[in-house]
């Protein structure tokens, strides 16, 4: 009874850190903020958006959870706080259950809370967190690690089950968005090697992870091809082509790291860890063997993140390739499970040990600064695009007033070069920070929002594109409102 409590308080004291340390990061983006997806998901609704989700993104979890907040009848905006608490709910669940389990390997319990957060909680979850869906995206990652936890149970013997446990998680995490399941596999592999008597189990191990992640891309594709039917789903591809923009896009993945880390900050550390792990290959018994997993590690960490987009039904946002930045993570998990000390080179360790701790450290810190400047930049923006359009709403009040013609159409323009970032000094990289009027999907659709208006959008004259596309704005004025009978035409700058 004594031991039980003990284990229960424990747990309580795990869970504590855990939860201080994601709503540390993430605690700060509880308050509503816009993506420009957002405002079309205001306007058309949960019911219609969860339709949208189904059969052109293929995201039926995510669907379901927009269908059940459209059957409670709450708020567009009470939906935003309930996404933001279910998210820091599902990441602390998550972590909490990798840090469980690298503690059965004898990681102890901040070493493994820490691994598992740099692993899980990587530079490029911060998207994940941008969108309203937030929510439905951390229960991805939940089911990603569900099936890297159910794949060692069965490595060590627990029971055959465990393995379909592990295809009916991932085939979850799939249905729920198709992005993070590589996730699964680059967490696993150390987990593999760990659990292999010899290269043939070891190969033996890798394929029972390809069947896991093959049943679940297959259950995919056919479900995009039969039931979704959506345009997302490209049969005919030129896979080549498309592996030689991938390469290309490698300069534009390092632009936004270094957009969120010192730069070179992240490469130094992966090359660093690398070198680590290679180095303590000399004291493996096998060392051929451990030199392969590495090079499978690595390889893995770049093709199975990328395969939406050498698929070609993707590109190259944090989003997408989200599972890629894990690799600093995943080696150094990769450097705990596998690499046994003797007594000849503990000391040697413990300075190894020292340093890892050290360098996550500076990491995290790094991290935590930029989430929360891009976070400010975040909430900057969304007030300066209510500001844009309050003005464009005055201006019509004017109009209307001095000319009683009621403007009922609006038609958008871009001037000769598009302002970057939208409003100054914000962050602008990605998606991450991208104002409602720069995207087509959003820009009536958000000036309704904080109007209370109903405009209808109509296409660009030839006459006012070739006049608009003649200037060059850098800021809001008067001359970006042409008024046109019932028609504003209205100039991006």
């Amino acid at each position: 009874m004594i031991n039980l409590i003990k284990k229960i308080n424990d747990e309580k004291n795990t869970l504590k850190k855990i939860f201080c340390l994601v709503i540390l990061f993430f605690g700060i983006n509880m308050f509503l903020n816009f993506a420009t997806d957002t405002y079309a998901v205001f306007k058309d609704g949960f019911g219609t958006s969860a339709k949208d989700m189904f059969f052109r993104n293929g995201r039926a979890i995510i669907a379901l959870i927009y269908e059940l907040h459209y059957l409670s009848g709450f708020s567009n905006e009470t939906f935003y706080y309930i996404s933001s608490i279910l998210a820091i709910f599902f990441l602390g669940l998550t972590i909490w259950l990798m840090q469980k389990l690298l503690k059965e390997y004898n990681i102890t319990e901040n070493r493994g809370i820490l691994l598992s957060f740099i692993s899980i909680a990587n530079i490029f979850i911060i998207e994940y967190f941008m969108f309203i869906e937030k929510c439905g995206f951390m229960l991805a990652i939940l089911f990603n690690v569900l099936g890297t936890y159910c794949m060692s149970n069965f490595y060590r013997n627990k029971g055959q089950k465990y393995f379909y446990f592990a295809i009916l998680s991932i085939c979850l995490a799939i249905f729920t968005y198709q992005g993070t399941i590589a996730l699964f596999v680059l967490l696993t592999l150390p987990f593999a090697y760990k659990n292999s008597d010899g290269f043939k189990n070891y190969i033996l191990r890798i394929i029972e992870i390809g069947i896991v992640y093959g049943i679940a891309i297959s259950l995919d594709m056919l479900a995009f091809k039969f039931l979704f039917k959506s345009i997302r789903f490209i049969e005919k591809q030129n896979y080549i082509m498309n592996l030689k923009s991938v390469i290309k896009n490698l300069t534009y993945i390092k632009t936004i790291i270094d957009s969120i880390l010192p730069n070179h900050l992240f490469e130094i550390v992966l090359l660093v860890m690398l070198l680590i792990d290679v180095i303590l290959v000399g004291i493996n018994k096998n060392k051929i063997m451990r030199l392969i997993s590495i090079i499978i590690l690595l390889i893995s960490a770049f093709i199975f993140p990328m395969a939406t987009i050498i698929q070609g039904s993707g590109w190259s946002s944090m989003r997408v390739i989200y599972p890629m930045a894990s690799i600093i993570g995943v080696l150094i998990i990769d450097i705990y499970l596998n690499n046994q000390m003797n007594t000849n080179n503990i000391n040697y360790f413990k300075i190894i040990d020292k340093f890892i701790m050290i360098t996550i450290m500076i990491l995290l810190a790094n991290q935590y600064l930029s989430f929360n400047k891009i976070y400010i930049d975040k909430y900057r923006l969304n007030i300066s695009d209510e500001n844009r359009a309050n003005y464009i709403g005055e201006a019509i009040i004017d109009y209307q007033n001095s000319t009683g013609n009621e403007i009922t159409k609006i038609a958008f323009y871009k001037d000769e070069s598009m302002a970057t970032p939208s409003y100054p000094n914000l962050y602008c990289i990605g998606d991450l920070v991208i104002s409602s009027f720069n995207a087509e999907w959003s820009d009536i659709d958000a000036l309704n929002y904080y109007l209370g208006t109903n405009f209808e959008k109509i296409e660009q004259e030839n006459k006012y594109i070739d006049y608009f596309s003649s200037k060059n704005w850098d800021r809001l004025s008067q001359e970006q409102l042409i008024f046109e009978g019932n028609t504003l035409h209205i100039c991006v700058y």
